[in-house]
């Protein structure tokens, strides 16, 4: 395995236990149930990052469609976009409802916190549909160079 593939798994792996940790961390110190939703579905994002690179790496996904490629693209972007703006309406709520960051404040919905996992979730929702694209890419070139061999 090469060590470029290795770092992006762990990168992933790291996602998926940094969501779950917080997600946890948020419930149960914190109390702030929409971080924690949003951490656990940045958790599930992660997750979906290492199969695509699970995916690619055992050679799963040259056998998937182009629509499929297209659409796992298509939905990680959307993914994305709802989570950057996601974000964006939480800073500027929190800075509106003048939301602080001491250990107090933080207790219940605290929208810093909720900003941080939309951030979060856009981040590897983003990796997702770069790295299906890149992945799906590579495949299609390597199909067109396989018959163009023949």
């Amino acid at each position: 395995m090469l060590c470029s593939m290795k770092i992006r798994f762990i990168w992933a792996a790291l996602g998926i236990s940094a969501g779950l940790t917080a997600g946890i961390s948020f419930a149960i110190m914190y109390q702030n149930y929409l971080a924690t939703a949003i951490a656990f579905f940045s958790s599930v994002c992660a997750s979906y990052l290492f199969y695509i690179h699970l995916a690619y790496f055992k050679s799963w996904m040259f056998d998937w469609t182009e629509t499929r490629n297209k659409m796992i693209v298509l939905i990680n972007t959307v993914i994305c976009l709802i989570g950057l703006a996601g974000m964006i309406v939480s800073l500027v709520l929190a800075y509106l409802w003048g939301q602080g960051l001491t250990r107090d404040q933080l207790m219940g919905t605290n929208l810093w916190i909720v900003a941080v996992w939309c951030w979060m979730t856009f981040k590897w929702s983003m990796a997702s549909a770069i790295y299906a694209r890149q992945y799906s890419r590579k495949i299609l070139r390597d199909r067109e160079a396989s018959t163009t061999n023949y």
